[in-house]
Protein backbone atom coordinates (compact mmCIF):
# COMPACT_ATOMS: atom_id res chain seq x y z
CA UNK A 1 0.00 0.00 0.00
CA UNK A 2 0.89 3.66 -0.13
CA UNK A 3 0.51 6.15 2.70
CA UNK A 4 0.78 9.92 2.42
CA UNK A 5 1.23 12.13 5.48
CA UNK A 6 2.07 15.80 6.03
CA UNK A 7 5.50 16.52 7.50
CA UNK A 8 7.47 19.61 8.47
CA UNK A 9 10.54 18.85 6.39
CA UNK A 10 11.16 19.13 2.67
CA UNK A 11 13.54 16.22 2.18
CA UNK A 12 14.42 12.96 3.86
CA UNK A 13 18.00 14.16 4.29
CA UNK A 14 16.71 16.78 6.74
CA UNK A 15 15.32 13.90 8.83
CA UNK A 16 18.34 11.61 8.60
CA UNK A 17 20.47 9.28 6.52
CA UNK A 18 19.02 6.06 5.12
CA UNK A 19 20.46 4.10 8.07
CA UNK A 20 19.06 6.58 10.61
CA UNK A 21 15.59 6.42 9.03
CA UNK A 22 15.84 2.62 8.90
CA UNK A 23 16.57 2.55 12.64
CA UNK A 24 13.42 4.62 13.26
CA UNK A 25 11.34 2.35 11.03
CA UNK A 26 12.62 -0.77 12.82
CA UNK A 27 11.92 0.80 16.24
CA UNK A 28 8.38 1.79 15.22
CA UNK A 29 7.70 -1.67 13.82
CA UNK A 30 9.04 -3.58 16.84
CA UNK A 31 6.84 -1.44 19.12
CA UNK A 32 3.68 -2.50 17.26
CA UNK A 33 1.36 -4.85 19.11
CA UNK A 34 2.07 -8.49 18.27
CA UNK A 35 5.51 -7.90 16.75
CA UNK A 36 8.34 -9.77 18.48
CA UNK A 37 11.42 -9.02 16.39
CA UNK A 38 12.43 -6.87 13.43
CA UNK A 39 15.71 -7.07 11.52
CA UNK A 40 16.95 -5.22 8.48
CA UNK A 41 17.21 -7.48 5.44
CA UNK A 42 19.97 -5.34 3.97
CA UNK A 43 21.49 -1.92 4.53
CA UNK A 44 19.12 0.94 3.79
CA UNK A 45 20.12 2.99 0.74
CA UNK A 46 19.03 6.04 -1.20
CA UNK A 47 17.80 5.34 -4.73
CA UNK A 48 20.03 7.50 -6.96
CA UNK A 49 17.26 7.96 -9.54
CA UNK A 50 14.35 8.93 -7.27
CA UNK A 51 15.93 10.03 -3.98
CA UNK A 52 13.66 7.58 -2.15
CA UNK A 53 15.08 5.59 0.74
CA UNK A 54 14.91 1.81 0.26
CA UNK A 55 14.37 0.07 3.60
CA UNK A 56 13.72 -3.68 3.59
CA UNK A 57 13.22 -5.67 6.77
CA UNK A 58 11.86 -8.89 8.24
CA UNK A 59 9.14 -8.66 10.89
CA UNK A 60 8.39 -11.61 13.17
CA UNK A 61 5.14 -11.56 15.08
CA UNK A 62 2.04 -13.41 16.12
CA UNK A 63 0.85 -13.32 12.49
CA UNK A 64 4.00 -15.00 11.21
CA UNK A 65 7.19 -13.85 9.56
CA UNK A 66 6.81 -11.14 6.92
CA UNK A 67 9.30 -9.64 4.54
CA UNK A 68 8.60 -5.93 4.12
CA UNK A 69 9.93 -3.80 1.26
CA UNK A 70 9.51 -0.04 1.67
CA UNK A 71 10.35 3.01 -0.39
CA UNK A 72 10.13 6.32 1.47
CA UNK A 73 10.11 9.72 -0.23
CA UNK A 74 9.51 13.29 0.98
CA UNK A 75 8.42 16.15 -1.25
CA UNK A 76 6.72 19.50 -0.70
CA UNK A 77 5.97 18.84 2.96
CA UNK A 78 4.49 15.40 2.37
CA UNK A 79 5.84 11.94 3.25
CA UNK A 80 5.10 9.15 0.79
CA UNK A 81 5.65 5.53 1.85
CA UNK A 82 5.26 2.50 -0.40
CA UNK A 83 5.01 -0.75 1.58
CA UNK A 84 4.98 -4.25 0.11
CA UNK A 85 4.52 -7.24 2.45
CA UNK A 86 4.88 -10.92 1.68
CA UNK A 87 5.34 -14.02 3.82
CA UNK A 88 9.07 -14.39 4.26
CA UNK A 89 8.95 -18.01 3.05
CA UNK A 90 7.66 -16.74 -0.33
CA UNK A 91 9.97 -13.75 -0.69
CA UNK A 92 12.84 -15.26 -2.67
CA UNK A 93 10.44 -16.67 -5.23
CA UNK A 94 8.91 -13.20 -5.81
CA UNK A 95 11.92 -11.00 -4.98
CA UNK A 96 12.69 -9.80 -8.52
CA UNK A 97 9.04 -8.95 -9.21
CA UNK A 98 8.68 -7.06 -5.90
CA UNK A 99 11.92 -5.11 -6.26
CA UNK A 100 11.18 -4.22 -9.89
CA UNK A 101 7.72 -2.95 -8.90
CA UNK A 102 9.10 -0.97 -5.93
CA UNK A 103 11.66 0.70 -8.20
CA UNK A 104 8.83 2.21 -10.23
CA UNK A 105 7.59 4.20 -7.20
CA UNK A 106 7.86 7.88 -8.13
CA UNK A 107 6.52 11.05 -6.56
CA UNK A 108 5.85 13.63 -9.24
Amino acid sequence: GITVDPIRINSLKEFGSPSEIAARVVTAEVNRDGVFDVTLYQDAVEDPDTGAYAIDYISKGKRGVKHVVTRIHAKDGMLYVLTVQIKDENYLEKEREIIDAAKTFRVV
